[in-house]
């Protein structure tokens, strides 16, 4: 089997399975200090869901070709920082239409639980990231207003509900959209 990693190519030993190609490719990137992002074999696309053990297991000299490119990780975490602050984007004008629904008076707890779950996706990329950057203890994280309008939540209080959206986590996801797009170049 010929492989290729970005401009690097070599030959597969009679023998090997496709599971020790996988882990050549992925020490060749690791020593280069890249991780790798695409993998083709033949004219399929390979994903994480097609790496099970019997696939694994498979004989290499089955296929004709691996292609694998890789990228490195400060390139990998600039494109994750565009695609947070297009969803920060997205979630802070979801959030705005949320917090006008209960200054109407409107109960929309189906919305806000929605919002809340897409919020929790976006928290989970970027706040563990910026726990280790985070210079001063006087600067409260977004998840912590997102407790507390969890508990705002539970006492079914729409009047603090917006309060904190329109206020405190509305405001803090902007800025974080627009802080994170400011990466581009």
């Amino acid at each position: 089997m010929h492989v290729s990693l970005d401009q690097e190519q070599w030959e597969a030993g009679v023998g090997t399975t496709i599971g020790d190609v996988l882990a050549d490719v992925s020490d060749r990137a690791q020593a280069r200090s890249r991780i790798v992002t695409s993998l083709r074999l033949d004219q399929r696309a390979i994903t994480d869901r097609d790496l099970d053990a019997g696939f694994l297991r498979e004989a290499s000299g089955k296929f004709a070709r691996l292609t694998a490119a890789s990228q490195s990780m400060h390139d990998l975490m600039e494109s994750a920082k565009q695609s947070a602050a297009r969803y920060a984007l997205d979630l802070s004008k979801e959030g705005y239409r949320v917090a006008s629904s209960f200054r109407a008076g409107l109960s929309q707890m189906g919305a806000l639980d929605l919002w809340l779950g897409k919020l929790a996706d976006y928290l989970e990329l970027v706040e563990g990231g910026q726990a280790s950057r985070r210079t001063g203890e006087s600067e409260r994280p977004l998840s912590a207003w997102v407790r507390e309008l969890l508990d705002a939540r539970a006492g079914r209080d729409i009047v603090l509900m917006a309060d904190l959206l329109e206020y405190e986590i509305l405001p803090r996801l902007q800025g974080q959209s627009l802080s994170e797009g400011q990466g581009r170049g």
